[in-house]
């Protein structure tokens, strides 16, 4: 599993706690980097917790979480990685 490149130990081992190892194993890893990639270029230091609470994010079109993130900082401003940091479930409206 190619996760485990993405996250450390601990974080690699609540992921198999908390996902069906099926649904694991259908993860596409090149699609996962490309998603991986932009929360990093846009500045986002916690991906390993995104990774464990919204691993299906990583699934979607890039275009599409791109342009959600975008709707976010505009909506949240600036300094919208830090809001979203303390309100994780502010990535709920990547799936709207």
């Amino acid at each position: 599993m190619f996760l485990n490149k993405y996250v450390n130990d601990e974080y690699y081992e609540f992921i198999l706690d908390e996902y069906d190892e099926g649904y694991l194993s259908t993860l596409d890893e090149e699609q996962f980097k490309i998603i991986y990639d932009l929360f990093k270029q846009y500045g986002f230091t916690y991906i390993e917790d995104i990774i464990l609470k919204y691993l299906e994010i990583f699934e979607m079109e890039y275009g599409e979480v791109r342009e959600k993130l975008e709707d976010l900082k505009t909506e949240l401003g600036d300094n919208f990685i830090y809001i979203i940091s303390n309100q994780l479930s502010l990535l709920d409206r990547i799936f709207e």
